[in-house]
């Protein structure tokens, strides 16, 4: 499903408008390469420090294998031909991905120890969707264009998803220790709901403490 936003030319950097679309499988290489470095942490924990490299095979595996199917609510923000941006929305109304193209290329890829340490690091923020809800995660930006209103416009562009797809809400985690990205959440009127402890998280990534945020679609307008 594509939703245009309401002005599509509202964001430009460098003169360019951005676009904001769903994920196509040609995007799964530099997504996931902007997503390994706007997540070190995470990619740290489910790989190891020195294997990244294995690990980001692993993860184009599991989409090869998967097919397009992997690719539900994932979306990108380009400028030009440049991913630049990519962001996820889950609802319970998609297709559940049963797991196995994900452990046949973990363990073709990471061996047995390694399949059982990326899947436990990976499943540390699981998070059980609501049907009134969209569930928002890899919410990232690549290093040298953040601050420049690409994050704001992705979360903008969920919130309209949400709003034709019939959601109430916007649901998401944040590190309690990512003060910027929470500023940027309550600006667009997330709200605190519940902090999550784990001293598991706080061992694998770096965080014990997590927020729940969510955003109410209805009856708000969106605006842009």
């Amino acid at each position: 499903m594509i939703v245009p936003l309401g002005r599509p030319d509202s964001v430009a950097v460098n003169g360019v408008a951005l676009l904001i679309r769903p994920a196509h499988m040609d995007d799964v290489e530099p997504m996931l390469a902007l997503q390994a470095q706007a997540f070190n942490d995470k990619f740290t924990a489910a790989f190891g420090r020195k294997g990244a490299e294995r690990g980001m095979a692993a993860l184009v595996r599991t989409h090869r294998l998967g097919g397009p199917t992997t690719l539900q609510g994932m979306h990108v923000a380009l400028l030009g031909e440049r991913i630049v941006g990519t962001i996820t929305m889950r609802t319970t109304d998609m297709r559940v991905e049963d797991g196995t193209a994900m452990e046949q290329a973990f363990l073709r890829e990471l061996g047995t120890w390694g399949t059982m340490r990326a899947m436990h690091a990976l499943s540390q923020l699981d998070h059980r969707i609501g049907r009134d809800e969209g569930y928002l995660t890899d919410v990232a930006v690549v290093e040298d264009l953040r601050r420049r209103g690409i994050a704001q416009a992705m979360l903008r562009y969920t919130m309209q998803l949400a709003h034709v797809a019939g959601k109430r809400r916007l649901g998401l985690y944040v590190s309690a220790s990512n003060y910027k990205a929470i500023a940027l959440y309550e600006q667009l009127e997330f709200e605190k709901q519940r902090v999550q402890r784990s001293w598991w998280s706080a061992f694998l990534l770096g965080e014990r403490r997590w927020i729940y945020m969510v955003y109410t679609v209805q009856g708000l307008g969106i605006r842009n």
